[in-house]
């Protein structure tokens, strides 16, 4: 499991600023011939137009992307249960409203409804004691969250790093970044 952070010309990565063009040019760097049955896990997220962080199976082949001038690996941290971590997470929070809650239209949810939102996918892997975020746009629209947490149980949070949270998995959102406070 690698956590890629990749330094990128700006001025180079030609239509890497929308979101959809970035999501496959990552995926491609990770999984060269995409394949739907492909089981790879990659989560990605553009923290400043010069920064790009990638969480993947495997090594991503940095070179591929437009733009890219250096890449550091960084191990994938494990947490203890009763550690105290700072978290960060960008992602476009949604809910379905369908009768059963997991049919019907994908809905966003209001800033008022964010703390439970984040309570309920994060219930039984770390338990949030301060939150906080601002609107980044897009539409659904994406907002970066962060806070400080105490690990409930640090495998199940660190599947749910490989997993995502949230929207837009593709297209650069889900991705949840923690280390020791």
């Amino acid at each position: 499991m690698y956590l890629t952070n990749i330094r990128l010309d700006p001025y180079r990565a030609t239509g890497m600023q929308e979101w959809t063009v970035m999501g496959k040019a990552v995926r491609s760097s990770v999984d060269p011939a995409p394949d739907p049955e492909s089981k790879a896990r990659v989560l990605w997220a553009r923290l400043a137009p010069d920064m790009l962080l990638v969480s993947s199976d495997t090594a991503p082949a940095w070179g591929k992307l437009p733009g890219a001038i250096t890449a550091t690996f960084h191990p994938m941290p494990l947490h203890e249960a009763g550690e105290r971590i700072e978290w960060e997470l960008i992602t476009a929070p949604t809910e379905r409203r369908g009768e059963d809650g997991k049919s019907g239209k994908r809905v966003p949810v209001p800033e008022s409804g964010f703390e439970a939102w984040l309570e309920q996918r994060l219930e039984g892997v770390m338990e949030v004691t301060s939150v906080g975020w601002k609107r980044l746009g897009g539409r659904p629209a994406r907002f970066h969250f962060d806070g400080i947490a105490t690990v409930v149980d640090g495998e199940r949070l660190r599947e749910l790093s490989l997993r995502g949270i949230g929207a837009g998995l593709q297209t650069g959102a889900g991705l949840l970044l923690t280390q020791e406070a």
